[in-house]
């Protein structure tokens, strides 16, 4: 029985450590794209539909030579048309 205890408790601490390096290495990647650390759910609005989004699920449309956080193709094709 304390085998199995000691198992567990072993592979909770490594699949704990594995996830606290892949947290620590997502940091780093993200201050190095960006020159500036990635701000957890950071919400801005569709400018077509007013909706408010994630910035990391949105997808970019343009106007002119700007590029605008959209919700949608169909927003973003509105977006472009204008």
């Amino acid at each position: 029985m304390a085998r199995v205890a000691i198992f567990l408790f072993l592979l909770f601490a490594i699949l704990l450590a594995l996830r606290l390096i892949g947290f620590v290495l997502r940091s780093l990647s993200s201050r190095a794209a960006s020159g500036r650390p990635a701000v957890e759910g950071e919400m801005v609005r569709d400018p077509v539909c007013g909706t408010w989004i994630d910035r990391r699920l949105a997808i970019a449309g343009r106007r002119g030579s700007e590029w605008l956080p959209v919700c949608s193709e169909k927003c973003r094709r509105e977006l472009e048309s204008a």
